[in-house]
């Protein structure tokens, strides 16, 4: 698996949040950078990892074997 480690806020914003907009705040960042960098980490795993809904984000069979893995990450730095 080819993570970006720095890939993994924007990740776990996104499935936390549900869509963009939510996830740009709370990592104080624009919107665009979390679609870029969810792009790119996608595009280097070769697999989408959420589906674009109308009403948000939402994690594919591929974001959801990577989630806990994202999350374990974290909290690894965390501690």
């Amino acid at each position: 698996m080819n993570i970006d480690w720095n890939d993994l806020p924007y990740f776990l914003a996104v499935a936390n949040e549900g869509n963009l907009a939510r996830a740009a705040a709370h990592l104080g960042v624009n919107h665009s950078t979390v679609f870029r960098r969810i792009n790119g980490m996608e595009e280097r795993l070769a697999a989408r990892l959420f589906d674009r809904l109308p009403d948000g984000y939402a994690l594919t069979p591929a974001g959801a074997e990577v989630l806990p893995l994202a999350r374990r990450a974290d909290e690894a730095v965390q501690a």
